[in-house]
């Protein structure tokens, strides 16, 4: 997404502040857990307190065009005749490309890229034919999928594409394995974008992008993803906002972010599960990115009884409260700290955090913040993430009418400013999480739209204008990543 505000020194400070606590800091002790349960039985009266404490944290905005006008920085990304990426239409010159790929139809036959496109087309061979295979004879949801009140909330506001046009969905897979392959090959991880401001590497966004990687075949590359990720870790847990790629640098003074911590563990138990034969030595190889990310998520939450420390998230703009996706990112990375560890402590640690997320944002209905700030996207990241037994089916599949746009798409969140534009990372989140929950017709609606959004060079852009036209960057990693996931479920 794009990225909107650059943090000043001091909240980068006061972020690292609040980290404070020992870097190996490991999984409390049954009495301390017990302690904190107890605890959290008191919690529902909290939940309900402090609305002016965080308010001051929370982003305000001025009035806005409902009818925003933003250009298409470019309508793809491609590997030209010299080897090196360009951006091709939208602002940036046309430039012939090979059918179905991200290369330049001049590129030499034998070049090292056209080898490697070639690479990964084979690896994720298999995984298109199943899904093609899953699609075509599955036709629409199976009775009783996607039948719910989710189902019905995203037919009501969705498109009427067919739920069961396989051939639509067979080709965005395509379309969303080329973005991906050009946004991250040959690269440490995978960048956000290819425009200026995006070219770098968001956790967060690396995190999905494992993730898909793993699911479509291409295994040995998302622990290669997780391992630099890895390398790049503070050694408290945290991550910086985003680093230059090939570097341990960020950019600019962005405070550091705590969404990657509980991310990176998610992927990398996700991976460890796609392995297979392999996932012990995958297991091995991101060990330390394991231990220190569940050791930071432990000390961050007291043991599951707080909620994590407020700082940015995929809103990136400073926070004074803990954000539901904040909260969420964390218990999945509870949860798959538990999973790949086998540690009771760890294990109880999330289901006390689970308990205590029940009682302040479940309590306030699931809002950005446990005490109101409206609906959020980041209410698909449970299921997105495997959490299937926190949100209710109809609460998700309401969101695409809670944040609709005028083209179709969702907004981040109620609180965003109202400037008529849908963003591709909330609406294909809001598809994944659907797709994970078995709400399989209504994931099907939100996929069909993102094939009808593409660019005129068949990407997935970042944003959808009030009329329908794609817009500033194209193609985005995450979006690629969310909608390969998708996908991936839909085929499961």
């Amino acid at each position: 997404m794009q990225r909107r505000q650059r943090q000043a020194t001091a909240a980068a400070g006061a972020a690292r502040e609040a980290r404070g606590g020992p870097a190996g800091a490991g999984p409390p002790s049954r009495r301390r857990l017990l302690r904190g349960a107890g605890a959290v039985a008191g919690l529902g009266v909290l939940g309900a307190l402090g609305t002016g404490a965080v308010a001051a944290g929370r982003s305000t905005w001025s009035a806005v065009d409902p009818r925003t006008e933003i250009s298409l920085h470019a309508g793809t990304v491609a590997v030209g005749a010299d080897g090196e990426r360009v951006l091709v239409g939208g602002r940036a010159p046309d430039l012939a490309l090979s059918p179905g790929t991200r290369l330049a139809a001049a590129l030499p036959e034998h070049s090292p890229a056209r080898d490697r496109a070639a690479e990964f087309v084979a690896r994720t061979a298999a995984w298109r034919e199943r899904l093609r295979a899953r699609l075509t004879e599955g036709g629409d949801a199976p009775s009783g999928v996607g039948d719910s009140a989710a189902g019905a909330e995203i037919s009501a506001a969705g498109t009427s594409t067919s739920a069961g046009d396989a051939d639509l969905l067979v080709d965005i897979a395509d379309t969303a394995l080329a973005d991906l392959w050009v946004l991250d090959d040959d690269l440490p991880a995978p960048v956000a974008g290819w425009t200026a401001n995006w070219r770098y590497v968001w956790p967060r966004d690396a995190a999905f992008c494992a993730v898909a990687l793993a699911r479509i075949g291409a295994v040995d590359r998302a622990a290669d993803v997780l391992a630099h990720l890895q390398d790049l870790q503070q050694a408290d847990g945290w991550f910086e906002a985003r680093y230059v790629p090939g570097t341990d640098r960020a950019p600019d003074r962005r405070a550091p972010q705590f969404d990657g911590t509980g991310l990176l563990l998610w992927a990398s138990a996700e991976a460890v599960a796609a392995a297979g034969a392999e996932s012990g030595a995958v297991a091995d190889r991101l060990a330390p990115l394991v231990t220190t990310s569940l050791a930071a998520l432990h000390h961050a939450t007291s043991g599951g009884t707080a909620l994590p420390p407020a700082s940015p998230d995929y809103w990136e703009v400073r926070e004074g409260a803990a954000t539901l996706w904040g909260a969420g990112a964390t218990l999945a990375g509870l949860r798959a700290g538990a999973e790949l560890t086998g540690s009771t402590g760890a294990e109880e640690s999330a289901q006390v955090f689970a308990h205590l997320l029940e009682g302040t944002f479940g309590r306030g209905g699931w809002q950005r913040y446990r005490d109101g700030g409206g609906a959020d996207s980041a209410l698909a990241l449970f299921d997105a993430t495997g959490l299937h037994d926190m949100i209710d089916p109809a609460r998700l599949g309401a969101l695409r009418s809670e944040l609709s746009r005028p083209a179709g798409g969702i907004a981040p969140g109620a609180a965003w400013k109202q400037d008529g534009i849908s963003w591709t990372p909330s609406t294909s989140l809001l598809g994944l999480g659907l797709a994970r929950a078995g709400e399989h017709r209504a994931a099907r609606e939100i996929l069909s739209w993102l094939a009808a959004h593409r660019t005129e060079q068949g990407s997935l852009p970042e944003k959808v204008l009030h009329d329908g036209r794609p817009a500033q960057v194209a193609p985005l990693a995450w979006t690629a990543a969310n909608t390969l996931l998708a996908l991936d479920a839909l085929a499961a």
